[in-house]
């Protein structure tokens, strides 16, 4: 009996030292109560999770806690064992193993936990990255084009400044540079790039922006002058003394030779590559002036550093206000019409002609006087046409270009050193290849199967124009 006494001792003994340690521990799963003991778990009262409120750049993770808390005042760390759930898994996700967090778009995500039916919530900010500033851009180099140019006295000539930046971008900075003449006693210039020339000399044109500088040589020379025609002096008549009658031997008559007269060959006219300037149908250096809710139609590329009114285009063609495309098409513009006024004249005149009624074939006809049209002029059979003229090109209202016999638009060149100024409701044909003077299409005219290319301005009111 004494030894089943102590034994019994010794046993509760021990299961007392249990349950204490059971209890200093925190009592695990059951929170320290032991059902085989009779004490039941704790109960649980909430889930938290921390931090409550987080921020995170995108791609970014954060690790979130879920803490359960107890009846008893227990608690303990169930991140792993609770399942994480977001939200808005768009803006932010979370590993449901281990509460883990990653940042995908900015915006706020509710971060939850859930561990025996409670769950705990917590909001996650996501912030997208600051980009750096964009780096600084300045102007590097100007360039003046036509580098060289000749004009006379009373004559201008347009020139265009384009800028090159320090991100290797151009740009036409016409119209914002300072331009200077060097001596104003031979050529003044303007504000808008425009030469003048005033008396026969040479002068160094600049435009300056930003610290940059760059100049073009600009000679003027004077008008020719046409001396005037003088009628020849007929002397008066004087009969002849007539001798005696004295029969002459006649020897044989013997016809002189006479070699034929061979008239001088006139190469015929050479077509004129457009270059880059091919693909554009209006072209302005200075700016292209459209009616605000008009009709005109481009067919073609439009191009001009300044559009009050951008014209409407046919679809798959582009319209430039700046960059390399732009400077290169009227830089290549300049060439052409140097190449038109190098070729020999078929037909040249001092003075300057209306060309309605006529009917023309292929060849250069020069003018020192205005070309104007009134009527219809008819060109007629297969070649090249090209019209010069030292003064304006004009049509009146309702005059016509027609074309046939196999002559081609595309072959039809109108190079004024002057102004051009097409009349209403006209049907004019052919590309219009100005240097540096304006072109005015008048309203309702349609430009077809032809071109408005001007190193200055061109001015569009209701028009048709396709290249």
């Amino acid at each position: 009996m004494k030894i089943t006494k102590h034994a019994r001792a010794l046993l509760c003994t021990a299961g007392l030292l249990a349950v204490s340690l059971l209890a200093a521990c925190g009592g695990g799963g059951d929170q320290g109560r032991d059902p085989i003991l009779g004490q039941p778990p704790a109960a649980l009262v909430s889930v938290a999770v921390t931090p409550a409120n987080a921020t995170v750049l995108t791609t970014e993770t954060r690790q979130f806690t879920a803490t359960a808390t107890y009846a008893d005042g227990t608690s303990r760390d169930v991140t792993s064992t609770s399942a994480w759930l977001s939200a808005s898994p768009g803006i932010a996700g979370v590993s449901a193993a281990n509460g883990l967090a990653t940042g995908v778009t900015a915006g706020s995500a509710a971060i939850t936990a859930t561990f025996s039916s409670k769950t705990g919530a917590a909001t996650l900010v996501v912030t997208a990255p600051v980009p750096p500033p964009p780096p600084v851009v300045t102007l590097s180099s100007i360039a003046v084009t036509p580098a060289t140019a000749s004009i006379m006295v009373g004559s201008t000539q347009q020139f265009i400044a384009i800028g090159t930046y320090s991100d290797k971008s151009t740009a036409i900075i016409t119209n914002s540079v300072t331009w200077n003449s060097a001596t104003n006693a031979s050529g003044t210039i303007a504000a808008s790039g425009m030469a003048s020339g005033v008396a026969a000399g040479t002068t160094a044109i600049s435009a300056s922006s930003s610290g940059q500088t760059a100049s073009a040589l600009l000679t003027v020379t004077a008008v020719p002058v046409v001396p005037p025609v003088v009628p020849p002096v007929v002397p008066p008549v004087v009969p002849p003394v007539v001798p005696p009658v004295v029969p002459p031997v006649v020897p044989p008559v013997v016809p002189p030779v006479v070699p034929p007269v061979v008239p001088p060959v006139v190469p015929p006219a050479a077509d004129i590559s457009l270059g880059r300037a091919a693909s554009f149908a209006v072209l302005a250096g200075t700016s292209i002036t459209n009616n605000s809710g008009g009709t005109t139609l481009v067919t073609g590329d439009v191009g001009a550093p300044s559009q009050t009114t951008a014209p409407t285009q046919s679809a798959g063609y582009a319209n430039y206000s700046s960059g390399p495309i732009l400077a290169g098409a009227l830089e290549d513009l300049q060439v052409a019409v140097t190449s038109a006024n190098s070729q020999t004249c078929t037909v040249s005149s001092a003075s300057g002609v209306d060309l309605g009624g006529l009917v023309l074939t292929p060849g250069v006809y020069c003018y020192a006087g205005a070309i104007s049209i009134t009527g219809t002029l008819t060109l007629n059979g297969p070649g090249v046409y090209i019209f010069r003229t030292a003064s304006t090109l004009n049509s009146t209202a309702n005059a016509i270009v027609a074309l046939t016999g196999g002559a081609s638009d595309g072959s039809l060149y109108w190079i004024p050193a002057g102004p051009t100024t097409l009349g209403a409701n006209g049907v004019f044909k052919g590309s219009i290849l100005s240097q540096s003077a304006a072109i005015t299409v008048g309203d309702n005219t349609s430009l077809l199967s032809g071109r408005a290319l001007s190193g200055a301005a061109v001015t569009l009111r209701n028009n048709k124009i396709s290249k």
